[in-house]
Order: structure tokens, then sequence, then C-alpha cells
């Protein structure tokens, strides 16, 4: 496995990872070198320094192979060379950056730091901050919606922004805590976590209305969509119960409900296989759910805190930010 270490904005350590292919071949991952960039030294096993960086978002971007990495601790974002797995840029941003989106018609990645009470967006060739979105409370995650060009951001106050470039257009209410976001390109709806409320909100992308309410869960996070079946992917954060609700698109209700490990904070879809990827924060863990089976199929055993998770289609590979450990890992 992997690891991209977040030192500073100038040293990263790499450790060796296998392909996403273990799901499949049976084959079980592990840390076997950490590799020192910054003065070219090979150290055995998994070597995890401290450092401030504290990466608690990522995003693949397919246009150009590079993962954005968002930096809680430093309140940057660090953009990584999938080809290399190297950091070649770093961008300055706004106060504890939360969750990134990619606009794939404009270049853009859009970046919600919720203690700046704003939304950053960056343009891609770049790598600048090219504006600063100002919203009235603390913005987390967000999605990109492709059918109208929109980009939709949760916020503290129990709604959820809808910003038309770097203009805010609409204002829609959901339930409380909202928590997570995802575009379903088959209908062009947009699904909102909210943890507090134990529902998730089912907005019309073209009415920018709440048009269903989907009851169930236990303190839902994070959301992920599956095109292939047409099903929604929710993780339940609740340590006493740590599951992930599978939901179908088409009839808005809970078809299963799968147990991972304790405290799931993020789960992405894997195109090429048609996997889940769960990460389990409180737990260490990534679980592995076969989508056509709807059952963990193998668990990883990662760095501390893994919080976010996302799915490189052109390699297949899995990139994975730890929170605690201060790392990246390429799966």
């Amino acid at each position: 496995m992997l690891f991209i270490m977040l030192f500073s904005v100038f040293s990263v350590p790499i450790l060796r990872a296998a392909h996403s292919s273990f799901a499949q071949s049976g084959t079980t991952p592990y840390v076997k070198d950490t590799l020192i960039l910054y003065n070219n030294t090979l150290l055995p096993g998994n070597v995890l320094p401290p450092n401030s960086e504290t990466p608690f978002a990522l995003a693949f971007d397919s246009s150009n192979g590079y993962v954005y990495v968002a930096n809680r601790g430093s309140n940057t974002v660090s953009v990584i060379n999938g080809a290399t797995n190297t950091i070649i840029a770093t961008v300055f941003v706004g106060r504890q950056p939360e969750a990134l989106a990619f606009d794939s018609s404009n270049g853009y990645v859009y970046l919600s730091t919720l203690l700046s009470n704003t939304v950053s967006v960056i343009y891609l060739s770049t790598n600048t901050v090219i504006a600063t979105v100002p919203l009235g409370a603390c913005p987390s995650a967000l999605a990109f919606d492709s059918s109208n060009g929109y980009v939709y951001v949760a916020t503290s106050s129990g709604t959820v922004s809808v910003i038309d470039g770097v203009t805010v257009v609409a204002t829609i209410s959901v339930g409380f805590g909202p928590q997570g976001v995802a575009f379903d390109s088959s209908n062009g709806y947009v699904y909102v976590t909210n943890e507090n409320a134990n529902t998730l909100s089912v907005i019309n992308g073209a009415t920018n209305g709440v048009v269903s309410t989907v009851p169930g869960g236990s303190e839902p996070a994070a959301v992920a969509f599956d095109p292939s079946n047409g099903y929604l992917y929710v993780t339940n954060w609740d340590a006493s119960k740590s599951t992930v609700s599978i939901i179908n698109g088409s009839t808005n209700t809970i078809v299963a409900t799968v147990p991972v490990g304790s405290g799931p904070s993020c789960v992405a879809f894997d195109s090429s296989n048609g996997y889940l990827y769960v990460t389990n924060e409180i737990a260490s863990t990534i679980s592995v759910i076969n989508g056509a089976t709807n059952a963990v199929v193998t668990t990883i055993s990662v760095g501390s805190g893994p919080s976010s998770v996302a799915f490189d289609s052109s390699k297949g590979y899995l990139y994975a930010a730890y929170l605690n450990s201060n790392t990246v890992t390429v799966i």
C-alpha cells in the first residue's frame, strides 16, 4: 500500500501499495517500505511521523489524473500528480478546507472552507484561487451537477446553497445537519444526507426543490451514487450501528443495510468492478462492498483515522486520506 505523507508543503513520504485488484485476487495489501522524498531515504515498514497537515478530504480529477487533497491543519490543498504520486503544487485557501468537487465544464475545483464560511474556486490549469464565494453558514460537503452546471453545497444552517459559476443562485432548505451531497446522473437529482435528522433529502436539479425525504439510517454522513444500478450508498456514522444504507434511486426506499467497521465516514464507487469502498474512521479500516451482492467482500487495515476516499478509474487506484496519521494512501 502506498502512502503519501503530508509533512509540510515541501516534504512528502510515500509508501508502496498493491493495485486495487486485490479485492478480486484475494491478496492482502500491506505497507512494506516508506520512501522519504525530501532526502531520498527508504525506511522499512509503515513510518508515520507527526505533522500538522491533517488531510481531511480528497478528490480525483479524471481530466488530468491529479488528486487534490484538502488539508485542515495547514489551510491548503495539495495537488498530487497521479502518474508520479508526488506533490506538484500547494494552493493556499480559507480556514479548515472541508470538501472538494470538480466542474468538468470549465476546469474548476470547488472547495468548501468550514471556518471561513466560503467556497474557494480553484482554476485547474494554474492551480490558483480565482474566486471566493461567501456563504451564510459553515459549508461542508458539495457536489457538481453536470446536467445544469450547478454546485450544491451543504451548510450548517440546514440548507443547501446552489452556486452557478461564482454566484449563489438559490438556497434550499433540507434536514437538520446536512453532511453529504451526491449527484444522480440518471435523473438529475441531488441527494443530501441530514446527519442530525436521520434523513436523506432528494432535490430535483431542474427546479432546485426538495421532492422527497427518505427516512432511516443513523447519523447518515456520506453518500455515493452507483450509475450501474441506480442505487445510493449512505454511510451511517453512529458507532453503535456502523452501517451503510443502500437506497433504490427509482423508489427512494432503503433496500438493504450492510454492517461495516466502526465510524463509517466516506464512500466511493469503483466503476471498474462495481465495488464500493467505505472508510471506517474509528476502526481505521476500509470496507469493500460488492455492489452486486451488497455484502462486504474484504476489509483493509489502513492508517489511523481514514476520513475520505476517491477512485481513479484510469488506473484502477483508490486514494484515501487519513486525518490522524497525516497520510494519503494509494491502493
